[in-house]
């Protein structure tokens, strides 16, 4: 009877030797992937811009003053970018704002939404921003239509106010997929 179990275990490691070179050419490494490329290219372009805002221009909206802190709501004001040589150069702006102020130091912050206009289509979007000492800065996000739909603009903004009017520099950058190089920014 110690015979059987020993043919067995013949039989077992020979049926193991004839398995092993099975076994490894199976599990042979893979070959790394190719990287993928992208379905969409994109392309950019970042541009500075001045941009004058005010008036005549500035509707108060809905205010009031707690505690010498200003708060206002749907404050609306309309500008002009300068005929620079950006793709937005010569859009009209609006800019719907909310935020407060603290009447003792003039420092606040505001948020609201913003519109580029211009006869082939627009940009519009999100804004947030500050004010302190006399300088005011923030950033924007937003996307085309008509024209310039499948466009991404973002960017800061920082500017002072002076004759009551707010003047600004843009500092953007416009993403926009390459499915027609033929489209034009104007």
């Amino acid at each position: 009877m110690s015979r059987m179990p020993r043919k067995v275990a013949i039989i077992a490691v020979l049926l193991l030797l004839l398995l092993i070179p099975s076994v490894i050419a199976i599990t042979k490494p893979k070959e790394p992937k190719p990287p993928k490329t992208p379905n969409k290219p994109k392309t950019e372009i970042t541009f500075t811009e001045k941009a004058t805002l005010g008036v005549g221009n500035v509707y108060q909206g809905n205010q009031e003053i707690i505690e010498n802190i200003l708060y206002v709501q749907d404050a609306i004001t309309t500008g002009t970018i300068d005929n620079g040589d950006s793709p937005i150069s010569g859009f009209e702006v609006q800019i719907i704002l909310g935020g407060e102020l603290s009447l003792d130091t003039y420092a606040g912050s505001g948020n609201g939404q913003w519109v580029f206009i211009s006869q082939s289509g627009t940009y519009q979007g999100a804004i947030t921003g500050s004010v302190a000492n006399g300088i005011i800065s923030g950033q924007f996000v937003g996307h085309g239509t008509e024209n310039f739909d499948g466009q991404k603009i973002k960017g800061t903004f920082e500017g002072s106010v002076k004759n009551f009017q707010v003047e600004i520099t843009i500092r953007a950058t416009i993403t926009s997929k390459i499915s027609n190089p033929q489209r034009s920014y104007h």
